[in-house]
């Protein structure tokens, strides 16, 4: 078997769930990663892409293989479509979003292998069915620092001036998407999103709580700072080992730790069900991240009755996405509004 992940985070998840889950012992399971290269495959081998493209074709012209590939979407560039490759007697692709947005990897690259898409499912059917707990969301804004706002407000202005010349034909297109990235640097390292996440995270003691960041180092002040306070906490990027990272995963679902700390490492097809309260301090623009941040809370476990989803935001083009997300969901959803001001 192989199975193809597109982060060590799932490669850990596929890795944990085959022993806690299905039994599998662990000389039958074999990890290929830019951290670990056994030097033969095993009954189960689980690859990150990465290292799939070179690795997964070797493997599967030496055995009749059943692959699997997780978030199948991202095998739709070239590169990744490298470790499709092989002979496989079955293929499974999953993913929330396999269509791809900038390109036609999904019709070039991993339908044909992979095969059409035969079952979709949406969060209104998946709440309607009972698949998911019922949920609230809640969008808390904060303030820009001074000097952040400064920055924001010249990154803007900038951005539209070019914007202008770009539209009349010139060469500028490359400089605007330069300013966007800055701008939202701006955005997403906003210094109140740290202390407005640690605060949601006070009012849920003893609840199982995951915080998101984009970045590193915001998710490790938010660690040290719910660790002063005593609180049971864990923390997940690709920045720490894989042995303390996989522990730290199993401790969170085990009850061990209350929190969880991540940055993107833990947007895909994590499975931690027993979360009840998510807290997205920082995010992306992107709405497959969105949709696979949510559903990391919003899956049923015994005991758990609703979950509840914290977006922090600090502009209006981000309360812009959020509000037409409140429109789509108005039928399953409570949605409410938060201002923080300092």
């Amino acid at each position: 078997m192989l199975i193809v992940v597109p982060t060590v985070s799932l490669l850990d998840q596929w890795y944990v769930a085959l022993q806690e889950v299905l039994r599998v012992p662990l000389t039958d399971i074999a990890t290929f990663s830019g951290q670990e290269k056994p030097e033969n495959p095993a009954i189960v081998n689980i690859l990150v892409i990465n290292t799939a493209r070179d690795h997964a074709p070797r493997i599967a012209g030496d055995f009749d293989t059943f692959l699997i590939v997780d978030e199948c979407h991202h095998a739709g560039s070239p590169q990744n479509a490298l470790a499709l490759q092989g002979n496989h007697q079955a293929a499974l692709g999953l993913s929330a979003t396999p269509e791809r947005e900038y390109d036609e990897g999904f019709e070039e690259k991993i339908a044909p292998v992979l095969g059409d898409i035969i079952y979709t499912y949406d969060y209104t059917e998946a709440f309607r069915d009972g698949v998911i707990v019922p949920f609230e969301l809640v969008n808390v804004r904060i303030e820009l620092l001074s000097d952040e706002q400064k920055t924001y407000d010249g990154l803007t202005r900038r951005i539209a001036v070019l914007q202008t010349k770009a539209s009349e034909g010139k060469e500028h297109e490359s400089q605007v998407i330069r300013l966007l990235q800055r701008r939202a640097g701006v955005v997403a390292g906003a210094t109140m999103r740290i202390p407005s996440a640690v605060k949601l995270v006070e009012q849920h003691r003893m609840e199982r709580v995951i915080v998101f960041h984009e970045r590193v180092d915001a998710a490790n002040k938010i660690y040290a700072n719910l660790r002063t306070r005593h609180h049971r906490v864990g923390i997940y990027h690709t920045r720490v080992g894989p042995t303390i990272r996989r522990d730290n995963l199993r401790l969170y679902r085990q009850g061990i730790y209350d929190v969880l700390i991540s940055c993107r490492a833990l947007d895909e097809g994590i499975n931690v069900p027993e979360t009840t309260v998510a807290i997205i301090a920082s995010a992306t623009a992107s709405y497959r991240q969105r949709i696979q941040r949510l559903g990391r809370v919003l899956r049923p476990a015994p005991g758990k009755t609703t979950a509840r989803v914290y977006t922090i935001y600090a502009t209006d083009s981000e309360e812009k996405r959020l509000s037409a997300e409140a429109r789509d969901l108005q039928e399953i959803t409570s949605v409410s509004w938060l201002q923080v001001t300092r």
